[in-house]
Parts: C-alpha cells; sequence; structure tokens
C-alpha cells in the first residue's frame, strides 16, 4: 500500500486554517433506504477485489484486479443502480455501515449486481455530537464495533475502500481522534489488507492535514470534501506542498454556508440549472487537470435531503425526478449527451423580482410569481411554499422537512401563479417543472412578509424610492457653532453632489434655506446634474424647552426667543423666494425639522408652525410638509396633518435600542401606526437610518447593519410607494460632543468625512 507522507518543510505553518469553510457533513441522512430488508450474510459468490494505489510516470492510479479503475462516482445510499448505470455511474460512496438506515448488506448486493463498487464509510462518531476521544473505554468499544463491521464486509465484491469516519475535524478539538482513526487504519490493513483506508476531511486546512499525516501514518490516502473552496483547493494545495494522491469524496453545488444572503439572512440557492453549471465547471476547471494526483471523486448526492431547503443538495427531487445535475454528471462520466435532457430554468421571478433582490411583499397584498424553464415539452408545473427554516444544524446533520403552507397560490399548477401571505415572518417560494420523462427543473426564491399599506405611485416624490439628507459641512466647518458659519466652499459641494449622482442619488434633502443651499441649487442648476430637490426651512426655538430638551441647562433669554421668532419668518421667506427661483430643481419644500417633539432645542408652539405651513402653502406651487418624529404625528400629529401636503416621518430604531434584526420591523410597525392615526395624507421618511460607529450604542453600530438596513428599507418602501431619505449623505464631525469622536451623531453618513463610500455603496 502506499503511504503518502507530507513534507514538513513544504508546508507554510502560518497560514490561516480553511477548514473553518467546510461545513459540509453528511451523517444522519433522512433518505431510507429502499430496498429489501435482509440481515442475513450476502448472498454474493464472487471474490472480494483487489484494489491497491500505483504510482506511474504520469500521476498515481487506482487498480481493481491489477487494472485501472476509473471511479465515475456519487454518494447515494438509496438503491437508484439501474438509473444510475445508464447515465454512466459506477461507484457510490456511503456514509455508515450500520442497519439503522435500511440493510446495507442488501445494498452492497444491489450494488454488485449492477456492476457497481462501494466506497464503505465506518461511522466514526464525531467530537462535536458529544463523544470524548479522551475516554480511552469509549474508544475502545467504538473500535470494537468497527471491528465488526470490517469483518461483516470485508469480502463483499462490491467493496472498493475504506473511509474511516466523515468529516470529524468538522468542529474539532482534540487531535486524538486521529491516534483513534489510525488505530483502525492499522486495522483494515491487518483484517482486509486488499482494500486502502482512507479519512474524509472537511476540506484542506493546513493544521489539520498535518495533524492527520503526523498522527494516522497508516491511511493509505487522504481525501477531502469542498463545494464552492473546490475551485480553491489548486492553490490551497500547492500551499501546502500536498503532491501525494487524494480522493475528493464529497463535491458538487455551492453550499449554503458559502452563499450570498438576503439581508434578512436567508441563504440564496442556485437554480437547478446553475448548479448543473458548477458542476461541469468544477469537473473541468479543476477536477481534469488534478488527475495525476486525484484518484477518484464522488458528486454529491444522488438522492435528496432536507438541508435548509429540499432541493439544495440533491440530485432528485423529493419525488424521484433527475435534474440537469445529472445530465452534467452523464456528460462527465460518458462524454455523451442525454437524450432526454431535463428542462433548464430560464428564470424564477416573484412580483418581477429574483431570489437576489431582498424581496419583501405585504401582508394581504396578491403579487405574481412566474417560472420559465426551456428545453423540454409536456411541461407540468408545481409551486410551494414553506416558512424558511430556523435550522441551525451544520455539518449536514439531520434536519426535518418543513411542510408546505396550504392555501397561498392561487394556481400551484401552472407557469404563473400569484401569491398572498396572510402573516409577516420570512418564507421561501419553490417552482418545480417537471417534464413526462421524471425530470424536473427547479428554483426558488426567499422573501420576507412585513405588514404594511401601499400608496399610490404618485405619493412617490419625484418617482424615487430611495434619497438621501444631504449636509455638506466637512471637518473644521459648520453651520453655526456660536461663531457664525462655516460653509464649504463651491468645489467641495460640486465634489459632493456629483458623487451622489454617481451612486445614483437623485433627490436629496437640504435643512435650510440660507446661502449654502442656494449654493446647492445654483451648482445642480449650472452643471445640469440630475438631481431634484427637497427644500428646507429651519425653525430656531421661539420657546424654552428647557425643561424638556435634555441637554439645555437653562432657559434661553426671551430676547434671544424674540429674534429667533423673527429670523423664522425670515426664513420662511427666504425658502419661498429660493423655491420660486428654482421650481425647476424644488419638488417640495419642508417648514422646520424636528421643532414640535418634546426633547427639542427649537421648540416652535403648534399653531406657530402651522402659520408658516399657511404661508408656505400660499406663496408657491410645490407641495409642503413638516418633518417630525413619528410619535408626535400618531399622538399629535392631526391638526397639522390638515395643513401640510404630506406628512414627513422621521424614525430611528437604533435610537431606540433596537438591534438590526428588529429594526425593519420596528419601522414598519411606526410607519404603520402613522399611517392608521392620519390614513388620509400620504407620507415620505424624510429621516430614516443606522449609525456605523456610535459610542451610545456600541455593537449595535456598524456599517454591515447600515447596508443592511438600507436594502431592507429600501424593499419594503418599493412595495408600499414611500420615498425614504435616508440620513445621511456624509459622516458629519461638527456634530454632538466635541470630545467624543466616535459619538453617534457623527457617524450617520452613507459616505466617510473624507467622502470614501462605506459598505452600502462599496457593495452597490
Amino acid at each position: 500500500m502506499f503511504k503518502p507522507v507530507l513534507p514538513l518543510e513544504s508546508v507554510n505553518a502560518h497560514e490561516a486554517p480553511m477548514y473553518k469553510y467546510f461545513r459540509k457533513i453528511f451523517i444522519g441522512l433522512a433518505v431510507v433506504i429502499a430496498v429489501t430488508a435482509c440481515t442475513s450474510p450476502a448472498t454474493h459468490t464472487d471474490p472480494a477485489a483487489t484494489v491497491e494505489i500505483i504510482r506511474t510516470e504520469t500521476g498515481f492510479q487506482l487498480l481493481r484486479n491489477g487494472e485501472r479503475y476509473e471511479i465515475r462516482g456519487a454518494g447515494m445510499v438509496h438503491d437508484d443502480f439501474a438509473a444510475f448505470t445508464r447515465r454512466g455511474g459506477n461507484s457510490i460512496r456511503t456514509w455508515t455501515t450500520r442497519d439503522d438506515e435500511g440493510d446495507m448488506m442488501a445494498l452492497m448486493d444491489q450494488a454488485h449486481a449492477h456492476g457497481v463498487t462501494v466506497a464503505l464509510t465506518l461511522p466514526m462518531p464525531a467530537e462535536r455530537h458529544g463523544f470524548d476521544y479522551d475516554d480511552e473505554d469509549a474508544v475502545a468499544a467504538t473500535l470494537g464495533e468497527l471491528r465488526e463491521d470490517i469483518l461483516r464486509f470485508r469480502d463483499h465484491p462490491a467493496l472498493l475502500f475504506w473511509i474511516i469516519g466523515n468529516e470529524l475535524n468538522h468542529s474539532y478539538t482534540n487531535p486524538r481522534v486521529w491516534d483513534a482513526v489510525n488505530d483502525v487504519a492499522r486495522m483494515i490493513h491487518e483484517l482486509d489488507p486488499h482494500h486502502p483506508a482512507t479519512t474524509a476531511l472537511a476540506g484542506s486546512s493546513e493544521d489539520v492535514v498535518l495533524a492527520v499525516l503526523s498522527r494516522a501514518p497508516d491511511l493509505d490516502f487522504l481525501s477531502f470534501q469542498v463545494y464552492g473552496r473546490l475551485f480553491e483547493l489548486p492553490q490551497q494545495l500547492e500551499r501546502l506542498g500536498f503532491d501525494q494522491p487524494f480522493m475528493i469524496t464529497e463535491w458538487g453545488t455551492i453550499g449554503w454556508w458559502e452563499m450570498e444572503t438576503t439581508t434578512w439572512g436567508a441563504p440564496v440557492e442556485l437554480t437547478s440549472s446553475e448548479k448543473a453549471e458548477v458542476y461541469r465547471r468544477g469537473h473541468r476547471d479543476i477536477l481534469t487537470p488534478l488527475a495525476d494526483q486525484l484518484i477518484g471523486s464522488y458528486a454529491f448526492v444522488w438522492g435528496q435531503k432536507q438541508e435548509r431547503t429540499p432541493t439544495w443538495f440533491g440530485m432528485l427531487t423529493s419525488a424521484g425526478e433527475q435534474t440537469e445535475a445529472i445530465d452534467a454528471m452523464e456528460w462527465i462520466w460518458t462524454g455523451q449527451r442525454t437524450r432526454h435532457p431535463a428542462p433548464r430554468v430560464e428564470n424564477l421571478l416573484l412580483d418581477g423580482r429574483s431570489a437576489r433582490d431582498n424581496v419583501i411583499v405585504l401582508t394581504g397584498e396578491e403579487y405574481e410569481a412566474w417560472f420559465e424553464v426551456a428545453g423540454a415539452d409536456a411541461i407540468s408545473y408545481r409551486w410551494e411554499v414553506k416558512p424558511e427554516s430556523d435550522a441551525t444544524q451544520v455539518g449536514g446533520d439531520y434536519e426535518e422537512p418543513i411542510a408546505p403552507l396550504e392555501g397561498l397560490l392561487s394556481a400551484p399548477d401552472s407557469a404563473r401563479t400569484s401569491l398572498a401571505m396572510p402573516e409577516r415572518g420570512a418564507y421561501r417560494l419553490f417552482a418545480y417543472a417537471s417534464d413526462d420523462n421524471s425530470r424536473a427543473a427547479h428554483a426558488n426564491i426567499p422573501f420576507l412578509v412585513e405588514d404594511g399599506f401601499r400608496q399610490s405611485p404618485d405619493s412617490l416624490i419625484e418617482g424615487q424610492v430611495m434619497a438621501v439628507a444631504y449636509s455638506g459641512f466637512r471637518e473644521g466647518q459648520h453651520p453655526d457653532r456660536g461663531e457664525g458659519a462655516v460653509n464649504p466652499s463651491r468645489e467641495e459641494i460640486l465634489e459632493d453632489l456629483e458623487l451622489l449622482v454617481a451612486h445614483g442619488f437623485h433627490l436629496i434633502r437640504l435643512y435650510d434655506a440660507g446661502a449654502n443651499s442656494r449654493t446647492t441649487l445654483e451648482l445642480i442648476r449650472e452643471h445640469e446634474l440630475p438631481i431634484k430637490v427637497l427644500l428646507g426651512t429651519w425653525l430656531r426655538a421661539e420657546l424654552s424647552n428647557h425643561e424638556g430638551c435634555p441637554w439645555l441647562d437653562e432657559p434661553i433669554p426671551d430676547h434671544e426667543l424674540t429674534t429667533n421668532t423673527a429670523e423664522n419668518a425670515a426664513e420662511i421667506e427666504r425658502g419661498i423666494e429660493l423655491a420660486r427661483a428654482f421650481d425647476d430643481i424644488v419638488v417640495a419644500v419642508n417648514v422646520g425639522n424636528e421643532a414640535l417633539v418634546d426633547w427639542t432645542d427649537h421648540l416652535v408652539e403648534l399653531d406657530q408652525v402651522i402659520a408658516y405651513v399657511r404661508r408656505m402653502r400660499e406663496a408657491i406651487d410645490q407641495p409642503v410638509t413638516v418633518a417630525e418624529n413619528y410619535e408626535w404625528w400618531i399622538r399629535d400629529g392631526a391638526p397639522l396633518a390638515a395643513e401640510v401636503d404630506f406628512l414627513g416621518v422621521h424614525t430611528y430604531p437604533v435610537w431606540e435600542e433596537r438591534s438590526i434584526d428588529q429594526g425593519l420591523s420596528y419601522t414598519v410597525e411606526n410607519l404603520i401606526a402613522v399611517h392608521q392615526a392620519l390614513p388620509d395624507k400620504p407620507m415620505a421618511v424624510l429621516e430614516a437610518g443606522w449609525a456605523t460607529t456610535a459610542s451610545e450604542f456600541g455593537e449595535r453600530a456598524s456599517e454591515a447593519a447600515q447596508a443592511r438596513y438600507y436594502r431592507e428599507i429600501q424593499a419594503w418602501a418599493s412595495q408600499t410607494n414611500i420615498t425614504v431619505f435616508f440620513f445621511a449623505a456624509f459622516d458629519e464631525p461638527w456634530k454632538g460632543d466635541p470630545d467624543d469622536p466616535l459619538g453617534a451623531e457623527k457617524h450617520w453618513g452613507l459616505f466617510f468625512e473624507d467622502r470614501s463610500p462605506k459598505k452600502i455603496l462599496r457593495d452597490d
């Protein structure tokens, strides 16, 4: 037998481990072996084969009875050998030798009857399932059980080689597991010198490979199990200096742990056609070039199992239909194209959106879904809606199947159907298309259901769903810190505006009608920038709110309040003048900003705000609103709602101690409550955002959380026809406590203060 040894000097001992990426293990499959129960000894009469590995001038070869044996393999635990061999398969691997999943000896007999060899896995217990490899008595008992398995199957003519355990390195900490593996390998060589032994590793991380090779030298070769990381395997083996023979005992589609996810954490699954292409590409680009070392591979999996979804890994559907992945394997195994290919997925859309679009829908609303396939005749369709899996199992551990929800689809047997969901939650829509040859295509879309209401599309400001609040003050600049304003230069404002356009923003909110806003409007016009503006008018304090505002230490002097009242009247007139002068750019005007909430430091009487609104509305043609916190609108907003053209609402779940997991739902609850309180007026969200750094919020503040909140509120707002001004365009270092550089007020921007983009814009 060949005993591989990895030269220690060829290994970079500082390379980061990779095994954390490999979480695929296959213990406790939910597929029952469909063979006739049989507990009697095997009925075969053919002798066992002799299997060995040799080194030739062109690389390593696997020999069976002295002849080169090319494995055309897949994982299988049930008797489907007739279909398997018709497609070109000649070898399967299992994940156990025990009969708890069915009669393994009968499965071996059926394999041999069809000319199929079997790689048998001896089921060594995993540390992550509670087994202690420091418990010598437990290890001895396990080896005794495996000895019986070896004796039971060693003479079976279908046996090809032994796999000692499956991904024992998955979440392990005790290297003594490899001592036990080596004991089993020695036992195999003693009891069955005709069949080599390996162990199947999750991935090919340096530390694991070194540990196995140093502590289990009696293994005949190593086996790796890789999914998306298959495409990194050649580079990893090169870094390891690994020049020995190996097998890949699991490979196939991209794993759910490797795929992109929706903002609420649901993994996006490839369609059956996309998976088939991964099989083709993996074999063509990776497995074939490794042929001098690769002595066999087993695709995963000829069967069906529930793992996050019922379709993720199976080449068959739960109804036993063959998918395009099997067509791909037939081409790989035989070089021939099948006569009756499976249907090919063209598209699956829900409300015109795909699985990668963070699909959010509203309770009670009806949405159309359609499934487009090609390449087959006599197609029949079926649809299912299931709750999103909440499974936390890893490594392929058994997951309970998820029952479909009934009565939600209008036409569950047509290419087009409609869907209406009565309850909030995370779900997944599955679509299947089958032909008359028991071939099928499938795809699914994860989607989130939220409560909501749907405004007329005319309620959108300039047809925009996502807009941005803009304040261009940089380090050392401020609107007024007691020493007079220091405004950005024209060049700096133009840079900002061009950045916003480049990132897709065509609607911005300004907060006052001063010189800085005038310059912004002038630059938009002069440079013909595709930007429209919600103009602001800033209202200063006309009442002293020192008892309600946490940061007012003493009453505001009366003379200052009198001056502010006069200045507010002048600000309204400046806003009127700008709205008229730039009526091609200014599409709406906001009067005041949080001047009515009970914690503000610039409090104005409600009647006075209404008077300002009336003056503005009678003087300009654009719609007029007022920006206030959602709670104020719900509790006190009815008189003002009667005066404005639409409601301007602010909502900040992170300020109210909500996590990002609660962010969208809490926002939606706020806005629904406003709508229920004031149903006769459309609304726009004039501020909603998420800080990326905040001493007040701790880990709740992050770029990742901001990116998620942005995408989720965008998806929801697109359903409800609500314009959202995300707060804010740029970080604002002038705000908040000057002694706290990490204060939340400074870090709401989609861009850093230096104008470099944050995660949400980099991802775009």
